[in-house]
């Protein structure tokens, strides 16, 4: 049995969730509540956003209102993955070039100066040993982020 993480919200007016600068983009203020109102619960758990709103609102205006939380978070995940996808192409660089570097350095016909090699020698590695601590400890946090706004996009919302 799935469990739910449920997000109690109350408007008392439009300008509460709308951006001060576009009128069909949600607040930063409320997408960033949201976020971290799903902070520390399980990935498993189902969103639903609860809404009550302290004035009229037609159903067009609800709808609108739902395309535009699920519009949000899309955006944001589209924007996440074009963060991840040339972070990750800036890792397979320094890899290759820690590579390439540490490579170097044992060529020491090539370098007579053993200072050089060495400097050569550590900065391959510290550039073998970021790839690999991003890759192994970072690389959570991503998946965790990817996976949350996805849950995002698919949250039920109700008004009451």
């Amino acid at each position: 049995m799935k469990k739910e993480t449920i997000i109690n919200m109350t408007f008392d007016e439009k300008d509460d969730y709308i951006s001060q600068f576009n009128e069909n983009k949600l607040s930063n203020k409320l997408s960033n509540y949201i976020l971290d109102e799903c902070r520390g619960k399980p990935l498993k758990n189902k969103i639903t956003l609860n809404i009550k709103m302290n004035y009229r609102i037609s159903n067009k205006e609800k709808e609108e209102f739902i395309k535009m939380i699920h519009n949000n978070y899309k955006d944001d995940l589209k924007e996440y993955m074009l963060i991840l996808k040339r972070s990750i192409i800036k890792k397979i660089i320094i890899f290759f070039i820690g590579v390439v570097l540490i490579y170097l350095a044992y060529f020491k016909d090539i370098m007579d100066n053993e200072v050089i090699s060495e400097i050569i020698l550590i900065i391959g590695w510290v550039a073998i040993w970021e790839v690999a601590y991003t890759w192994f400890f970072e690389s959570d946090k991503n998946r965790i982020m990817v996976k949350r706004l996805k849950q995002l996009i698919k949250c039920n919302i109700n008004f009451k």
